[in-house]
């Protein structure tokens, strides 16, 4: 969509918001996770406190919540304070924390617009791949 980034917009609540650039439609909310803190991790969960620092993805396929040391998860919060927070410096961190980007288009998209496909290995879930709008696979869950 026109005038779409594929940067994050910080939101009242602190978070960053990032648009589907085929739809407008949310693509994903990134949150630092402070141990102690309630983090609402959608339902059937609700509100959990979790005992280590993290960032919680949402909005993309579920929640998902991931560990993120001190010092890493104090650079994502100061990224999201500044603004336009770029996936592209979360991928730098975990490939896990902007899986709604796709890197060949520079562009995000939300869990609708990715054809994905779910792989199992020997009978276990091993990961999700999904094809973008304009057909590059990545992994988007891991």
């Amino acid at each position: 969509m026109p005038g779409i980034s594929r940067f994050g917009d910080r939101t009242a609540g602190g978070h960053a918001a990032f648009r589907c650039a085929r739809c407008g439609e949310l693509a994903g909310v990134v949150k630092v996770a402070r141990a102690g803190a309630a983090v609402d991790m959608g339902p059937p969960l609700g509100l959990e406190i979790q005992d280590r620092d993290g960032v919680v993805v949402d909005y993309f396929l579920g929640t998902a919540w991931h560990a993120i040391g001190g010092g890493t998860l104090d650079a994502v919060q100061a990224a999201i304070d500044q603004g336009d927070l770029d996936p592209v410096a979360l991928r730098g961190i975990d490939p896990e924390l902007a899986p709604f980007y796709c890197p060949d288009c520079e562009l995000n998209y939300c869990a609708d617009d990715w054809a994905r496909e779910v792989v199992f290995d020997e009978g276990f879930y091993d990961c999700t791949r999904g094809t973008c709008p304009h057909g590059h696979v990545h992994t988007i869950d891991d």
